[in-house]
């Protein structure tokens, strides 16, 4: 029998090479204290990176208004002071609620969790969602009325202003008077909306989001006659496939998206389903795929046509049209790639899905939905509900206003949010229009790049801070209620409209009941305190339909071939930032330096090319190339992406703000020049070096765990990350032992059946949890990857920003990360993610270093920190192996304005310079628990206490509880015979963090 070789998981490039820079970083755990740190420019820079985590000292100049301080005589009713409360409220993004719950402590709101009655997030949040409560309280933020972009005025001077100027507009029907505003799907916002235009018939109503997802509405209007919105139900489907879209991360839907994919991942249910993703640039969805096709953008239209004809050979059904038009296609190149996906789906009737991603045509979506009928799909894994349509695609209508603006056709131009001299095409020339516009009004949270081109600025209050209603992806109707009085005095999006109808005195709050009463048909009281109470009113989603194929004339455009770049061009992928989206999060320090889950950069984007590429064009990590495009160039850095397609390079969006804030003001690069209106998700461009070099802020080898070359790592290497197959497991195989587990496979043996390896002896002694023991586990192949866990315990635990350069010399704070592995060949690996947090070992390494007893254990097996203790020699950070304690090398909250400082958690210590951090399994949470049921005079219930990142996580990944409670599901998990490992348990550290492997179903 050949030797036994473990499967080699990998970081970066860098570690699979095995570099002297790889090999230099991980034995160099602390970067040195470097003198130029401490330089007066170099300090400069760090404190102003802080924004929004720690503002600037100068802040505290600023004028605040003196409150007298008046002691309540008599307390509100059902007020406890000092005892947090939740309220229901709903964020949207692009046309979609998530339904919430906000902790607030004594009208403050400090912390926001999903709501658990709510169909688009059941209890669950996005790292977006997290990082609401820091965007609330940005100082950076708007406070004033300005008109001319510079001029400070008042909201009675604009309310004067609008009182003329609107009579006039009225008087002459709105002629050469537009509204631009975001998608949304706010009945109350349609309803002024329908009367904006009857006062107004003249006028018009233009919406724009530069990430759209128009194309599937246009799709299913091309093949069902009409068009519908997919709802897929993923719980349901046993095969599901993906042509470049991004369900798990970037759809709309994508808490939920997540959420019933893990759940059909559910091994002890003896279940699992199967994820095939064909895409052109790696993103979370294709990151959990079982199976991946990496293919350029120009080739996904001819694979899904491909997909189509060998779904007729397996005998599926098609429309006629359409099985005559793809047949020919069976001999293409790429059919031999989609067979195994036909195979797959005509073996899974009615249990499959398929889905397309907004960069594609409408002509692909038609063609997934025509596929989804005919594999009896409908009604199963997938519904289509009838979603209103506010009118012109998106697109042709913001061609058609600034045309009308370049002309001179329009007078008055209303901007409800959105920043479209920023975002809009670069051929539209927004910004060149809107100044040839005479009276144009900007509603903004921030002076943006719109808001200092138009004639008024009008402060916008925040989502938490705000009256409004909006549908889940499903349509269900929910209401958001403000969690907190405007800090700065902003107005909403239906107070501006009121305002426009000459209803300056309307309230959102007033607005929003009415709305209400309308889509409820009641008015009743009782009803709407139990709509705020819920955060959304039951049985208001869109009724399914059953749509029939109704025409297939999209298939011509579909089989037409698309355009190759030539030899010295590589064709871009324009996709949003995963953390600051289209670029709205700019200024959001938490998400700013979030690790994007596959390139795991910080602070900054990139052109994101394949190895083949980056070796012909000869370049490296953080050469900085230049690309053009027939429209405009930019100048960035690349980055080494494994699994990117030959001859492409993905970019994200989002950044090179210029009037956003402080932290994120010149970060990165503004890529939306290079977009054009009929290229907004691809197109072709040149990449040439310019001889400079960048250093990227990347935690990709942060904190690596093995430390050791080439030649030991192929003789014994730790397996951190453990995956199994699918039939294995069924089979009886467990992953109990790490040089067994996938290499007889790769070898060409069965699996071999041993009884696991004996725990090494204890050296000290043991000690008897006679009360709790608290545990946690994390099932691999639950989790996306998406880093809703890092930003909720940061949100929780009071975890700074520390900026980009703090990054780049690898100290940034999170108490918990997700380490992102690449398996296989660099073309097209597969990757796995893996949460990492303290471990709370029993026999904690960190323990027995420190001089001055800082850490030690408590009496329920939690390894604690008593701050006042640590004198920071940071002994323990070297001595744990599992890298997840983080040293304080500055005081990052110091000198704080007072409305940033409102976001702290007053159940957590706000640690000062010179202490070590991490992970507590949440012990506030724990104890308020403890406390209530000891008042309730009962037994702590499972699942009673979750932690921060438990609660965030979409799909359920992270389980804690008691493991002395013998019927806990912790202890469930942490016992599985065939998945459940620790990491390093040769060390004998004893974790009281488990895992279950990946399984892979391919």
């Amino acid at each position: 029998m050949p030797p036994l070789t473990p499967p080699r998981y990998w970081r970066s490039l860098e570690d699979l090479a095995d570099t002297p820079e790889f090999q230099a970083w991980t034995e160099k755990e602390f970067p040195s204290f470097l003198d130029e740190a401490l330089t007066p420019a170099s300090r400069r820079q760090f404190l102003k990176i802080m924004g929004a985590s720690a503002a600037l000292a100068g802040l505290t100049a600023c004028r605040w208004p003196v409150d007298e301080i008046v002691p309540a005589a008599y307390r509100p009713e059902g007020v406890i002071p000092g005892v947090p409360e939740q309220y229901a409220t709903a964020f949207e993004l692009d046309g979609a609620a998530l339904g919430l719950l906000v902790t607030s402590y004594d009208g403050r709101p400090i912390k926001v969790e999903g709501n658990p009655s709510h169909p688009a997030s059941l209890g669950k949040t996005s790292a977006r969602a997290q990082a609401l409560i820091l965007e609330m309280y940005d100082p950076d933020r708007s406070r004033e009325v300005l008109r001319g972009g510079r001029e400070i005025a008042t909201f009675d001077d604009l309310a004067g202003f609008l009182a003329d100027h609107w009579a006039r507009l009225r008087q002459e029907g709105g002629r050469g008077f537009a509204v631009l505003a975001r998608p949304g799907s706010s009945p109350a916002l349609a309803e002024l909306r329908g009367r904006l235009l009857a006062a107004y018939p003249q006028a018009r109503w233009v919406e724009w989001a530069p990430v759209s997802r128009h194309a599937e509405r246009a799709g299913t209007a091309l093949v069902f006659g009409r068009p519908l919105r997919p709802v897929p139900r993923l719980d349901q489907a046993r095969v599901i496939v993906s042509l470049d879209d991004d369900f798990l991360y970037e759809h709309p839907n994508a808490v939920r998206h997540a959420h019933d994919f893990a759940a059909g991942r559910r091994v002890a249910e003896g279940r699992i389903n199967r994820l095939w993703v064909v895409e052109s640039g790696y993103t979370v969805t294709g990151g959990n795929a079982d199976r991946r096709v990496a293919l350029p953008p120009s080739q996904i239209p001819t694979a899904a046509a491909c997909l189509a004809a060998a779904l007729t050979r397996k005998g599926v059904a098609l429309p006629a049209a359409l099985g005559t038009a793809v047949l020919p296609l069976a001999s293409h190149p790429l059919a031999e790639q989609m067979a195994p996906i036909a195979a797959d789906l005509a073996a899974a009737p009615g249990a499959s899905v398929l889905l397309a991603g907004p960069g594609q045509p409408a002509e692909v979506h038609a063609l997934v939905h025509a596929l989804n009928v005919s594999l009896g799909n409908v009604d199963h894994a997938i519904a289509y509900v009838d979603a209103p349509d506010s009118g012109l695609s998106e697109l042709d209508g913001l061609r058609a206003l600034v045309q009308d603006m370049a002309a001179g056709r329009l007078d008055t131009l209303v901007m409800l949010g959105g920043n479209p001299v920023y975002d809009a095409p670069a051929d539209l020339a927004f910004g060149e229009a809107l100044a040839k516009v005479p009276t144009s009004v900007h509603l903004a949270q921030r002076v943006d790049e719109t808001s200092r081109r138009s004639t008024w600025h009008v402060p916008q209050a925040h989502d938490l801070e705000a009256w409004g209603d909006a549908r889940a992806w499903d349509g269900t109707y929910g209401v958001a209620q403000p969690l907190i009085e405007p800090l700065y005095g902003g107005k909403t999006a239906l107070e501006l409209l009121a305002a426009l109808l000459g209803e300056p005195a309307a309230r959102s709050h007033e607005l929003v009941r009415r709305s209400f009463a309308a889509v409820t048909g009641s008015a009743d009281d009782r009803r709407w305190r139990q709509a705020l109470h819920d955060g959304l009113v039951e049985g208001t989603a869109w009724p399914a339909v059953s749509p029939a194929v109704a025409s297939a004339g999209w298939v011509g455009p579909l089989l037409q071939p698309r355009p190759r770049p030539a030899e010295d061009q590589l064709e871009i992928v324009f996709r949003p930032s995963p953390g600051l989206y289209d670029g709205r999060f700019a200024n959001n320090g938490w998400l700013m330096e979030m690790p994007e889950p596959l390139t795991k950069m910080t602070w900054g984007n990139a052109a994101l090319v394949g190895p083949l590429t980056l070796e012909a064009l000869q370049l490296r990590i953080g050469d900085r190339v230049r690309v053009r495009t027939a429209h405009g160039e930019a100048v960035l850095p690349v980055y080494p992406m494994p699994g990117q397609p030959p001859g492409t390079a993905t970019v994200h969006l989002g950044y090179g703000r210029t009037s956003c804030g402080r932290v994120g003001d010149g970060v990165g690069t503004d890529l939306y020049p290079l977009r054009r209106s009929d290229a907004l998700h691809a197109t072709v461009a040149s990449l040439t070096p310019t001889g400079e070099r960048e250093t990227l802020a990347t935690t990709q080898d942060h904190h690596a765990i093995d430390q050791l070359g080439a030649r030991e790592r192929a003789e014994r290497l730790p397996l951190l990350v453990r995956e199994i197959s699918f039939p294995d497991l069924q089979r009886g195989a467990s992953v109990a032992n790490p040089l067994e587990h996938g290499s007889e496979k790769e070898a060409g043996h069965p699996p071999t059946q041993e009884a696991p390896p004996p725990k090494p002896p204890q050296l000290y002694r043991s000690f008897e949890y006679a009360g709790h023991k608290w545990g946690m586990a994390i099932d691999l192949n639950a989790c996306v990857g998406c880093n809703a866990c890092t930003i909720a315990c940061q949100a929780e635990n009071n975890v700074p920003v520390v900026g980009r350069s703090e990054v780049a010399n690898g100290r940034e704070m999170h108490w918990i990360r997700v380490d992102r592995y690449f398996k296989g060949e660099p073309d097209n690996p597969t990757v796995v993610f893996q949460p990492v947090t303290c471990h709370h070992c029993e026999n904690a390494p960190c323990e027995p270093v420190c001089p001055v007893a800082a850490t030690l254990h408590d009496s329920e097996g939690l390894n604690v920190m008593v701050y006042n203790r640590c004198v920071g020699t940071r002994y323990c950070s070297n001595n744990c192996p599992y890298k997840v304690r983080r040293f304080n090398w500055f005081n990052n909250h110091k000198k704080q304005d007072p409305i940033a400082a409102m976001a702290y958690n007053p159940d957590v210590t706000v640690r000062g310079r010179g202490v070590m951090e991490k992970c507590t399994f949440c012990t506030q949470r724990i104890e308020r628990v403890k406390i209530q049921a000891k008042n309730d005079r009962r037994p702590i219930r499972d699942g009673e206490i979750v932690p921060a990142c438990a609660q965030a996580c979409p799909a359920e990944a992270i389980t804690f509880g008691d493991l002395n409670d013998e019927s806990s599901a912790v202890r469930r998990q942490q016992t599985d015979g065939q998945r459940a490992y620790g990491m390093l348990e040769e060390l004998n550290t004893r974790p009281r963090l488990r895992y279950l492997a990946r399984v892979r179903n391919a």
